[in-house]
């Protein structure tokens, strides 16, 4: 518990007091030594040698229509999923917000996080809060609640990710 009050207390700090719409998720860096166990990669829970949460589970693997950009539900050519959509990932740049992509939850329950032009970038798992990375499954970060609101809080490793694929 000491450990979770700690982490909530180092996002509220990162976190941006800048508002957007319900649905939408913001993102956030934090330095992957801490995260609390329950939300590290330590934690067999949220680690990729998980076989549920593994790129090689086919539940995962963007080789499952569910969740291949090629989907429609989770095409870029999709107005909801757009600059304009209910579901962008934001990134806070300077007073504002820069649009850096999109999340499509599926009915498989896997929800895909995508570039604005479509890429596959991350993948969250039905049983973990983790995030991976959408072509190698390596630990990127975490969904998690900052100020009452879900937020994407991803590593340095999961945040260069993110950023190189603009």
């Amino acid at each position: 518990m000491k450990g979770m009050m700690k982490f909530i207390g180092i996002l509220l700090l990162l976190s941006a007091t800048l508002c957007a719409r319900a649905g939408d998720l913001i993102v956030i860096q934090i330095n992957e030594s801490q995260l609390p166990y329950e939300f590290s990669p330590s934690n067999y829970e949220n680690s990729a040698s998980n076989y549920d949460n593994s790129i090689s589970n086919y539940e995962n693997s963007s080789s499952n229509y569910e969740n291949s950009p090629s989907n429609y539900a989770n095409s870029s050519s999709n107005y909801e999923n757009g600059l304009s959509g209910k579901k962008r990932l934001l990134v806070k740049n300077g007073a504002s917000l820069k649009f850096v992509g999109y999340f499509v939850s599926g009915t498989n329950g896997i929800t895909n996080f995508f570039t604005p032009s479509g890429t596959r970038i991350f993948y969250n798992p039905k049983k973990t809060p983790a995030v991976f990375g959408g072509l190698d499954g390596i630990f990127g970060g975490v969904i998690a609640e900052v100020k009452g609101d879900l937020s994407l809080v991803l590593t340095e490793h999961g945040m260069r990710r993110l950023l190189l694929a603009q």
